[in-house]
């Protein structure tokens, strides 16, 4: 049966998941996930995506991407995994598909319910039982939004402090 083609809308923000072949781990080492987020670095670049959240586990990874109207979706994701597939089939001699199919989208609509995506993604680790808290995950962007807020919250004390 012929798969669905994908319905592109310009300037959204999407919810990804991507998966290793039969839930294989393919993020296996941390040398990995730094290719990985080498590999979605390179082509943010290039494309011009922004990328608001990331948890990376060791048998899939999810990502919030805003796309720009320059390019699709299907273009950013294929480069991404194209580019870490040539790398770990290198490091590991390995044949064969490294992503199990298609990459999973949702087209996230309104800053609520990009909360509620960041959140999800964010506790994966915490669900999965390798960390008691999501910032104790070092592979995720967590730290990044508790940076930024621990930040405000000083500077907002530090004015109040200072009247």
């Amino acid at each position: 049966m012929a798969r669905y083609p994908r319905i592109y809308f310009q300037n959204s923000v999407y919810h990804i998941c991507i998966r290793g072949n039969n839930k294989q781990r393919v993020l296996l080492a941390e040398d990995d996930k730094i290719n990985l987020l080498k590999s979605i670095a390179k082509f943010q670049l290039r494309f011009g995506f922004k990328l608001h959240g990331f948890v990376l586990m060791d048998n899939h990874a999810h990502l919030i991407i805003a796309a720009n109207s320059r390019i699709n979706i299907s273009k950013i994701m294929h480069a991404i995994l194209l580019s870490y597939s040539v790398k770990y089939r290198k490091r590991y001699a390995y044949s064969g598909y490294v992503w199990q199919g298609r990459f999973r989208s949702k087209i996230i609509e309104g800053e609520n319910y990009i909360l509620e995506c960041l959140s999800y993604i964010h506790n994966n680790p915490l669900r999965a039982g390798l960390v008691n808290k999501p910032e104790d995950y070092y592979w995720s962007s967590y730290n990044s939004y508790y940076d930024i807020h621990s930040r405000i919250n000083s500077i907002i004390q530090v004015d109040n402090y200072h009247g």
